[in-house]
């Protein structure tokens, strides 16, 4: 095989590889979205519990923000919706595909309104 013929192959990879993980990152996101409809819904049927839903789940508004120092799960989400904060606390970190609560100054989430 020549060099260009490789060279070129290895490229055309490198494309296909980006555009899978492009790929798989908005399912991921679209899968997020998906669990917080299903939990705001479930949350409305009769015997799931006592405590209202978070609005922000049946939204479709979104607001980009950049995390500052000082800033935590719970703060942010005291600062954007009167909804209890676990509730929001857990849709935050569905929609921004976060494992816990850690988050980083200058770090962008996707807020729910």
């Amino acid at each position: 095989m020549s060099a260009l013929a490789s060279h070129s192959s290895r490229a055309s990879s490198a494309v296909w590889a980006a555009g899978a993980k492009a790929h798989v990152r908005m399912w991921l996101i679209v899968l997020a979205v998906l669990v917080c409809l299903g939990v705001a819904l479930a949350s409305h049927m009769p015997g799931i519990g006592e405590q209202a839903a978070y609005a922000g789940y049946e939204s479709t508004e979104v607001v980009h923000y950049t995390v500052r120092p000082g800033d935590t799960l719970w703060s942010i989400a005291d600062r954007f919706t009167d909804a209890p904060a676990a509730q929001v606390v857990e849709c935050l970190k569905a929609v921004n595909g976060l494992d816990d609560s850690r988050i980083v100054a200058g770090q962008h989430l996707i807020i729910p309104v």
